[in-house]
């Protein structure tokens, strides 16, 4: 009697475990299309903003930053959480990307800060400080672009992981 009780717990205990860790993996690809919309519109934005700024559009690329911040924000928010149900999980690799996600995003909500003082500081007239800026924020968007190689890689050896 015992040994089928403790077969039962057994039993209860792993489907419980793999209920959660699916219901957790669930979560994290109900948030990806979310996080790739918001991304992709921050990118779209960022690069307004550039096209704007070598126009000397100051005002509109002010505006094209904002944009891009909010969207980057956004995605970070909905990153944030995915990492969470990925450490509920213990699903390393997941764990892994949504932190290279996460680390891109801050890059890009790096650069966009960076282009948007450079803005500022050309509609101030400085604009040997201003051309500082806009060397760093070309910098920090090589970097994001390198953390999203990062993904890549992680993602192509991993193909299990990502359909």
């Amino acid at each position: 009697m015992k040994t089928k009780f403790a077969v039962l717990t057994t039993l209860l205990l792993i489907t419980f475990v793999c209920g959660c860790t699916q219901s957790d993996v669930s979560n994290i690809e109900k948030l990806t299309p979310q996080i790739n919309d918001h991304l992709t519109e921050g990118d779209k934005y960022f690069n307004q903003s550039a096209r704007a700024l070598n126009d000397f559009k100051m005002n509109s690329t002010i505006e094209k930053c904002d944009r891009a911040s909010s969207e980057y924000n956004s995605a970070r928010s909905l990153t944030s959480e995915a990492l969470s149900y990925a450490q509920s999980s213990k699903e390393n690799v997941y764990i892994q990307y949504l932190q290279l996600v996460i680390s891109e995003i801050d890059a890009k909500l790096n650069g966009t800060s960076e282009l948007r003082t450079a803005a500022q500081l050309f509609n101030d007239g400085e604009n040997e400080t201003a051309n500082e800026k806009v060397s760093n924020a070309n910098q920090i968007m090589l970097d994001a672009k390198n953390f999203e190689t990062q993904r890549q890689t992680l993602v192509k050896q991993n193909p299990d992981k990502f359909k």
